[in-house]
């Protein structure tokens, strides 16, 4: 049996132990600094988090990159070997009596060698590096990956035209506005990737709500209850959510699951600082699976509007007037002001 520490930052929050790649034993120390779904969890709880975390198998790109590295496809083996590193919050892992430093774990240049091999599907020599952390992507239906550039992490994404589109023009509008929405950017002539500025400053995790669910005393996926709950950390929260939700039906999108939004923490105090940007468009408009806009999800909204949602529309539908793309959701949104 071998006995691992949980790290956040350079902390130790917990321990677990290992027989076999199974987890034998979870043993939360400093719960505070805890994502919400573990605080409390049993070995089988804790597990599930952890595969969570291992690089994701849907597409080829990250299955052959797992087989060229590790020559595995376990999860949870390769949740321990990539130290369960992830660019997106602030968690690693090492065997008792090892540690390296998150700062020094994951280096720009080994990163964007993992990244090439898979947005190029080549071979990049890749056992030559020894990289510890091939932080390519932890779930998700689109191949994706890191990388470091003008000095910042971008995460780009291998999609069709119409899902890039999507989701480079709403977040422009969102975020002409000064609505809290993640930068999108398109990554090369095919407008079949793009790429998204990394949302979090040091020293912050994001948590889905998916595991922040776990906070309240309703941790269910119903829609009053998820509302109830985000309001309750305070009225900024409840903003930026309403904001969330009458984008979502103004550009009818589909796919807010509940990993799709979340909180942003401090790995530091393990605070809630504010709610995670608008992410994840690339189901929206044109691009969702009906391949056409309807505005039936924004019918459906409106009917129990309030003042706040009135504002809303009408600071979105005084963008929409300039934007060719979104025209449609602009005389969508018109009806109702």
């Amino acid at each position: 049996m071998t006995r691992y520490i949980l790290y956040n930052d350079d902390a130790p929050v917990a321990a677990f132990s290992v027989h076999h790649s199974v987890i034998a034993e979870f043993i939360p120390q400093k719960t505070e600094l805890l994502p919400m779904q573990i605080r409390h969890a049993s070995a089988e709880g804790f597990t599930s988090w952890l595969r969570e975390r291992a690089v994701d198998l849907n597409s080829v790109q990250h299955r052959n990159l797992m087989n060229e590295l590790y020559g595995t496809r376990d999860k949870t083996a390769l949740a321990l070997r990539t130290h369960m590193f992830s660019i997106s919050d602030t968690f690693t892992c090492f065997e008792e009596g090892t540690f390296t430093p998150r700062l020094r774990l994951c280096q720009p240049e080994d990163q964007n060698a993992v990244s090439d091999f898979i947005l190029l599907s080549s071979d990049t020599s890749l056992r030559d590096l020894r990289t510890a952390t091939p932080n390519a992507s932890t779930d998700g239906s689109f191949t994706k990956t890191w990388k470091f550039e003008e000095g910042d992490w971008w995460l780009y994404k291998l999609q069709s035209t119409a899902a890039t589109e999507a989701e480079v023009e709403i977040s422009r509008v969102l975020r002409r506005i000064g609505w809290d929405a993640a930068e999108y950017a398109y990554a090369g002539r095919s407008r079949k990737r793009v790429r998204s500025r990394n949302f979090l400053n040091p020293h912050e995790f994001f948590e889905p709500y998916d595991s922040f669910r776990f906070r309240f005393d309703d941790p269910s996926d119903d829609d009053a209850a998820i509302y109830q709950n985000l309001a309750s950390l305070g009225s900024d929260f409840e903003q930026a959510w309403k904001r969330i939700l009458l984008a979502d039906a103004l550009f009818a999108n589909t796919d807010r699951h509940m990993r799709n939004f979340g909180v942003i923490r401090s790995s530091t105090t393990g605070d809630v600082l504010r709610l995670a940007p608008n992410f994840d468009n690339n189901q929206a408009y044109l691009a969702n699976p009906g391949g056409a806009f309807s505005p039936a999800m924004l019918n459906l909204y409106m009917k129990q509007a309030d003042s706040q949602d009135m504002a809303n529309l009408k600071e979105l539908n005084e963008e929409l007037k300039a934007h060719p793309y979104l025209k449609q959701a602009y005389e969508a949104s018109k009806k109702y002001l």
